[in-house]
């Protein structure tokens, strides 16, 4: 949630002392831009940590904006987990005569075989990684990687997200103080 600090009202209320109508608007307007800026940096610094593509974060979270009543946006992604087809994985396609195990990489720079892991095409077409769940042929199971809130929620995506989503209000505080006075 971001949120205008106690620091950042008072600048604003300082700065538009004489025209204080306009301090909602300015406030909601840098808030706004502060959370889709959180946004745009939650899917870049996941792509940086994890293989995954920028579209398919961006999907996931939502903004909810702050407006002139409520001055608080909210940046919340929701998703479930995510098939390891989409991440990398050697081989992509079923290979039924292959005799070395499956490998994915789901972090950057972590990874490695999986255990009586294959790639399968179902009757359906679609194509995924599975495991045998026991000895016979049957049942099978699909593996997952992590979702796309779970990499988010990630400490260091967090913390980052964090960071540039404060630099960017404080920033755009300024832009709309100066908006404001113009007008």
């Amino acid at each position: 949630m971001i949120e205008l600090s106690i620091e950042h009202m008072e600048r604003l209320e300082a700065a538009l002392q004489e025209t204080p109508e306009k301090i909602p608007r300015a406030a909601a307007r840098a808030i706004n831009r502060a959370a889709h800026t959180a946004r745009t940096e939650a899917a870049r610094k996941a792509r940086q940590e994890y293989v995954i593509r920028h579209g398919d974060v961006i999907k996931t979270v939502k903004v909810y904006p702050a407006s002139e009543a409520d001055l608080s946006a909210s940046v919340i992604s929701k998703g479930s987990v995510i098939p390891l087809i989409k991440f990398k994985v050697n081989p992509k396609t079923p290979q039924p005569k292959r005799r070395k195990p499956l490998t994915a990489t789901v972090r950057k720079g972590e990874g490695g075989p999986i255990a009586r892991a294959f790639t399968a095409q179902m009757k359906s077409g679609y194509i995924g990684v599975f495991q045998r769940a026991g000895k016979p042929r049957y049942p099978i199971n699909q593996l997952y990687g992590p979702s796309i809130p779970q990499m988010i929620g990630s400490r260091s995506v967090s913390q980052w997200v964090e960071e540039r989503a404060r630099e960017k209000l404080s920033e755009r505080l300024e832009h709309e103080i100066n908006r404001a006075l113009e007008d």
